[in-house]
């Protein structure tokens, strides 16, 4: 009889985000407490192993994590999952190349292969995603789009698939990537079991809701900084593009070039995330109407800042703010416990 065991291999890489491949192998090892998948008799048997350049990593932050296999013992994987590099991306490629060698040659020899995070920027150095569409964490978009030119990065999904290889984007979307996994290898029933049993968000938000503005602020170009500067500080005021080079002291023409080549964005498009972005921490603090959010970021209309907002969050602003707005029971409660204010989250 075939042995019908599911080899999951968990990557652990020098000074990566321990959480992730902690919370993977933790996942799959969890199975066996859903009664979907105990109570199958044609369940496969899963076997999860964290696999390194050591049988001792060092992630980051200290944390030891010990290997049941190194990358030279060759072992035999049906999925392997890489987890994220923590923020020095180049750094951390450079110091964790023997596992780039180690995914080109798993996936030739038949190992499907997923990524969480910026663990795209791993099997993206592998080359196994050229021409290919992917995702990582919104945050290190545009570093990986300029670094993997030929990959079709997919900026607001939180999970890409493309048949052996799998990516999602930011750190503790792993989540959803081992359930859609283990959808995948196990059944729509075990995946709906787990999703129950670890309160999972198997619609979770494109990731664009969760970007905020971090416009480039490392040009070097004063004028434009102060430009930056101007429109940040008061998001509500109604700056014109002419107004604005007028107030730094250039045309308007050479003032649209500058300012498109210090940031990468057009004045416009910045004026209008930064606008985007003041209004989600109004819907994040209060529970005003959008009339009156739009009115105090310059909007007459509140329907042109919901077509604006939803055009680059991918959401409308009452999802928005249903999601991340003041929470209220059941989900949270608020109350008073032995002359002590006392908050409770539910789980």
């Amino acid at each position: 009889m075939a042995d019908r065991t599911l080899r999951v291999g968990v990557v652990v890489m020098e000074d990566c985000t321990p959480m992730v491949p902690i919370g993977v192998a933790d996942l799959f090892r969890k199975l066996e407490m859903l009664p979907e998948y105990t109570n199958d008799p044609k369940a496969r048997a899963v076997e999860v192993r964290f696999v390194g350049a050591h049988r001792r990593v060092r992630t980051a932050g200290g944390v030891p994590i010990a290997c049941d296999v190194t990358f030279g013992d060759r072992e035999h994987f049906d999925l392997a999952v890489v987890g994220a590099l923590d923020p020095e991306i180049e750094a951390r490629l450079q110091q964790n190349r023997a596992v780039v060698e180690w995914a080109r040659e798993r996936h030739a020899a038949g190992t499907d292969l997923a990524s969480a995070c910026t663990g795209a920027f791993v099997l993206a150095e592998a080359g196994l995603l050229e021409r290919r569409r992917a995702t990582t964490h919104w945050a290190f978009q545009p570093q990986f789009a300029a670094r993997y030119p030929r990959v079709q990065l997919e900026p607001a999904a939180v999970l890409v698939d493309q048949g052996r290889i799998c990516t999602a984007g930011g750190a503790t979307s792993f989540i959803n990537l081992v359930h859609f996994l283990i959808e995948r290898r196990l059944g729509v029933e075990v995946a709906a079991g787990m999703a129950k049993m670890f309160l999972i968000d198997v619609n979770k938000a494109p990731q664009s809701a969760y970007a905020v503005l971090a416009g480039r602020r490392d040009h070097g170009d004063d004028a434009i900084l102060r430009a930056q500067d101007l429109i940040e500080r008061a998001p509500g005021q109604d700056r014109a593009v002419p107004e604005l080079a007028r107030a730094v002291g250039m045309s308007e023409r050479n003032f649209v070039r500058r300012f498109k080549e210090a940031t990468g964005d057009s004045p416009l498009g910045y004026i209008q995330r930064v606008r985007v972005e003041a209004a989600k921490r109004h819907l994040e603090r209060s529970t005003a109407p959008l009339s009156t959010v739009a009115a105090a970021l310059g909007y007459g209309d509140p329907v042109a800042l919901r077509k604006l907002f939803t055009r680059l969050t991918g959401m409308t602003p009452g999802e928005y703010h249903a999601r991340y707005g003041p929470r209220s029971a059941p989900g949270f409660v608020r109350g008073r416990s032995r002359g002590r204010d006392a908050t409770v989250a539910a789980h």
